[in-house]
């Protein structure tokens, strides 16, 4: 029996165009109804999810940006795992000297840049907001960075450059094509589920995981079922137990009714 739902957000709960549909909804909604815990694990900040917080009436913790922040059903943070401050200059320069602007992300949920790319307009499509500040390069944004955002694809020689650079030091995490995150080493959604999972009194093979990115194998790898959206990732593909039809036909719905609801 699953006591719990973990679900990434993008590409997974909601739609092509980042709607939730009718179908999920009503899924989560009956496990709700018959005592299933749910938790969206996201790489989004706090504010672009509160909307579906409210709409579905979760009360349990909530994982946001990759793992890094975890907030309670006051709204108010109950971890987060910020940036070693020793590299943030560093690489924040790196990231320019590769031609792009970095948006950075505090704890309290915020994004924050001090140059514009076109391709942010990614972050404008799943409900983001930016904050423009005069530099990013000062020491309070330095002590209190949890995430890195770059609007890079993987083909970018930036992306390799990145990862050899500061392999050991940092986290990179692809969401999405032009979704590009850095991160603490210990940031991640399954470090974070864990430790929500371990203060309710949940054991790992009462989880069912939902996801389609790179950013959710650590929670996949912790998780008692796990279930991929057709549209996944090849990697994330190979490690479900699971994969049901995509997220635009409510591939999440339909899995629930099947294999937690068992209604058919």
């Amino acid at each position: 029996m699953y006591r719990l739902i973990a679900t990434d957000v993008d590409g997974t709960l909601l739609d092509k165009d980042s709607k939730l549909t009718e179908y999920n909804k009503k899924a989560l909604l009956e496990c709700k109804k018959r005592g299933i815990g749910i938790i969206l694990a996201t790489g989004k900040t706090m504010d672009s999810i509160l909307h579906l917080i409210k709409e579905l009436g979760l009360a349990l913790p909530q994982i946001t940006l990759n793992g890094s922040v975890t907030i309670g059903p006051d709204l108010k943070i109950i971890d987060s795992v910020k940036i070693d401050p020793t590299y943030y200059l560093d690489i924040i320069r790196f990231i320019r000297s590769g031609g792009y602007p970095p948006v950075i992300a505090l704890d309290n949920g915020k994004l924050y840049l001090d140059s514009h790319h076109s391709d942010l307009k990614h972050l404008d499509i799943i409900g983001e907001k930016f904050i423009k500040v005069d530099s990013i390069e000062t020491e309070y944004f330095a002590q209190n960075t949890v995430d890195i955002y770059i609007p890079m694809k993987e083909s970018d020689p930036l992306d390799g450059a990145l990862r050899k650079k500061y392999s050991d030091k940092l986290q990179f995490m692809r969401s999405g094509p032009y979704f590009f995150d850095i991160l603490n080493i210990r940031a991640t959604k399954g470090n974070a589920l864990l430790s929500v999972i371990d203060k309710l009194g949940i054991k790992r093979e009462e989880v069912a995981v939902f996801g389609d990115s790179p950013n959710d194998l650590s929670m996949f790898a912790m998780a008692g079922l796990k279930v991929a959206v057709n549209n996944s990732y090849p990697e994330i593909l190979e490690m479900a137990d699971i994969i049901t039809d995509d997220n635009h036909n409510s591939g999440l719905g339909k899995a629930i009714y099947k294999y937690i609801l068992k209604d058919r």
